[in-house]
């Protein structure tokens, strides 16, 4: 912990030279030398201030399915990990490698909502506005510091484990701007509140968090069967044991959810959005020695695609309120638009 603690105040004057530029970029957006495209269409952003790990992806899932039934629905990602560059409309010929991980989990879940990629929003937001049908409401995904854009409901998440407001400036912590960035934020969700999570304890939690915007808590939920491809498995399958394979930001809550089902396993994690190869798959198949191979739906895809193997499975997540008054009220939120 001591060599820690050195290693942070070595990299304090980074952190506040870091947070220097980021501010002096905020004033600009905020004093109009920057300008903001303010999109025609009804639009959410989704976004945190830490380096990931917060469930972004989760969010943007969940709004969909609460507005998909009402609603033609898109979706405008950056395409983090993808292979290919510029503008693309997602068709049923793209995967992981074209999109990036978070936006093919969009296509592939929820068919018929529209899927967009690109590194510059303003210029992709008017290509969506000018669709023959355009969407009814566009998600623009982790857009909390890309602030060319201004959405017209921005919801911004931060873990309960890790808040934003015990976090650090990057290098010395994980935000990539100073906690005030979320006072531009219109609702906080709390990501991966514990089951137990009382009304007492939210009141504490607000004390501390300190925002004018409302902050609503949010769980994580697990599906209890296993998917694969288009078939569903019941999990017991999982008592056996298996192998858990993980390229995601932080596995921590998938790893401890499992644990408390099924004991101990053995784990390989990956770097986030690590693109699978065939020496990865030599690895995989070593480990798991015959045994069940369980990995998130994020990955499966590109695991599905250098893992020919039946043993193959992903388990779905999804979000759910801890209060169903602050629900109710997400809904109406959304909805209204």
């Amino acid at each position: 912990m001591q060599v820690l603690n050195k290693l942070r105040f070595l990299l304090f004057p980074i952190a506040l030279l870091y947070g220097g530029i980021t501010m002096v970029r905020n004033l600009m957006f905020d004093w109009g030398i920057f300008s903001s495209k303010k999109p025609d269409l009804p639009t959410i952003g989704v976004g945190n201030l830490a380096m990931g790990g917060t469930g972004k992806s989760v969010v943007v899932m969940d709004l969909i399915k609460r507005l998909q039934p009402n609603f033609k629905i898109g979706t405008l990602s950056r395409g983090y990990g993808r292979k290919t560059k510029g503008l693309i409309i997602a068709g049923p010929d793209d995967d992981a490698s074209t999109l990036g991980d978070e936006p093919n989990q969009f296509r592939e879940r929820y068919t018929n909502s529209l899927v967009v990629v690109s590194e510059n929003r303003k210029k992709a937001i008017q290509v969506i506005q000018n669709l023959k049908v355009p969407p009814d409401k566009l998600i623009l995904d982790d857009v909390m510091q890309h602030r060319w854009v201004h959405p017209r409901f921005l919801i911004m998440t931060t873990a309960f484990d890790r808040p934003y407001f015990k976090d650090f400036l990057f290098p010395v912590g994980n935000l990539r701007e100073r906690r005030s960035g979320a006072n531009r934020a219109d609702l906080i969700l709390v990501t991966r509140t514990p089951e137990d999570f009382t009304t007492d304890q939210k009141q504490v939690f607000l004390k501390k968090i300190k925002t004018k915007a409302p902050v609503f808590f949010t769980k994580i939920t697990y599906a209890n069967f296993l998917s694969q491809k288009e078939k569903t498995f019941e999990s017991k399958v999982l008592e056996n044991g298996f192998l858990l394979i993980t390229g995601i930001a932080d596995p921590s809550h998938l790893v401890g959810h499992l644990k408390n089902q099924y004991g101990t396993f053995d784990h390989l994690r990956f770097k986030d959005h690590h693109n699978y190869n065939q020496s990865d798959a030599i690895i995989i198949k070593e480990k798991a020695k015959g045994k069940i191979i369980l990995t998130t739906e994020k990955d499966y895809a590109k695991l599905a695609q250098i893992l020919t193997d039946e043993n193959l499975f992903c388990i779905k997540i999804e979000q759910d309120f801890i209060f169903e008054e602050e629900q109710t009220l997400f809904v109406q939120m959304i909805q209204n638009l």
